[in-house]
């Protein structure tokens, strides 16, 4: 009986430890991040020219959104990028790096994405469609070879709070479905993987941002 309890235990630690891990993950990706969900119905990228061309010619069943930022102190900003353009280029170049790596197994191109640009799978395509100084936004196609219409559209946007001295990055995500399906299970992971994908996109944007300074990754500001 004691040998029984003896291996019980010993392959009981490592599970708690990976679920330990897990969670202590997952309570890092949403404390480090701020959260709006839904967004607003008022949001300003629903008024958006490119929005309302790209997506308002079809009554959808369904639009899902969500958005998640995160706030990095000037104090860990090298000095080439204090200005809110150079700033926001290199989140972009990050972010564009980011999904490029983790969504379609590519090499990052460490390069400002331009209009146009983009990337497919069997799963996904992504291109972006607009590039400003502060702002880009990416359309999404999902299953590409069967469905050309765009159904995603996200937008990152960069802002300066001078007030409390912190340099914020947002990724706003849109979701269209023509039908409309029962709540299940897969679907709501399907969302949630989406949601934390894009957590680790900006704090590992902002912490390659910060170690360009040489400085130790940072407890971010909200």
């Amino acid at each position: 009986m004691g040998v029984f309890r003896k291996l019980s235990l010993a392959l009981l630690l490592p599970l708690l430890f990976v679920i330990f891990r897990a969670g202590y993950n997952q309570y890092l990706l949403v404390s480090l991040t701020y959260t709006v969900d839904p967004l607003s119905p008022n949001d300003m990228v629903f008024d958006s020219e490119l929005y309302t061309t790209l997506f308002n010619h079809t009554k959808w069943a369904k639009v899902d959104t969500f958005a998640v930022g995160v706030g990095i102190p000037f104090n860990v900003i090298p000095k080439h990028l204090w200005g809110e353009e150079e700033f926001g280029a290199e989140v972009m170049k990050q972010l564009w790096d980011q999904r490029l790596v983790t969504q379609f197994n590519r090499q990052p191109t460490n390069k400002l994405p331009k209009m146009g640009d983009g990337s497919v799978s069997d799963a996904l395509a992504a291109q972006v469609v607009s590039v400003g100084d502060k702002d880009m936004s990416i359309a999404l196609v999902s299953r590409p070879k069967k469905n050309q219409l765009p159904m995603g559209f996200e937008h990152i946007l960069v802002t300066f709070d001078r007030e409390n001295k912190v340099a914020m990055a947002m990724i706003r995500y849109i979701w269209h479905t023509r039908t409309e399906t029962p709540p299940s299970w897969r679907k709501s992971l399907a969302r949630w993987s989406q949601m934390n994908g894009r957590r680790q996109w900006l704090l590992h944007t902002a912490n390659a941002i910060a170690e360009q300074r040489k400085s130790q990754p940072v407890k971010l500001e909200l």
